[in-house]
């Protein structure tokens, strides 16, 4: 697992995380992602780009419609302590090494 330390969130509370990745790699992020034991995931197809802008066609997956790039978007909250480690599993299962990987939000999420 990488070296990942996301700033500390108040123990008890819950971080919402959300991660763009590649189609084809979804299973395996999941897959990563089941032993976390979440209630509720949101995956929704999402497209646009990045660093790799201009080199669309370089892109393997096949061909690219409209210049931007097919991506899932996955949604789900962990509890504050299980942060790092479930931010280390998606980057684990996501990456591929090449540009277009993807990208990983965390977010707080307040308590009412």
């Amino acid at each position: 697992m990488p070296d990942v330390s996301v700033t500390p969130l108040p123990t008890g509370t819950r971080a919402r995380i959300v991660a763009i990745v590649r189609p084809v790699r979804i299973e395996p992020v999941m897959e990563a992602l089941h032993a976390f034991e979440l209630s509720t995931v949101l995956i929704e197809p999402v497209r646009g780009y990045g660093r790799q802008k201009a080199h669309l066609e370089f892109y393997e997956e096949g061909p690219v419609e409209g210049g931007y790039l097919p991506k899932v978007r996955l949604q789900f909250t962990v509890a504050a302590k299980d942060v790092d480690a479930a931010v280390g599993a998606v980057i684990d299962s996501a990456r591929t090494g090449r540009i277009g990987d993807g990208k990983i939000f965390v977010h707080e999420v307040a308590s009412t």
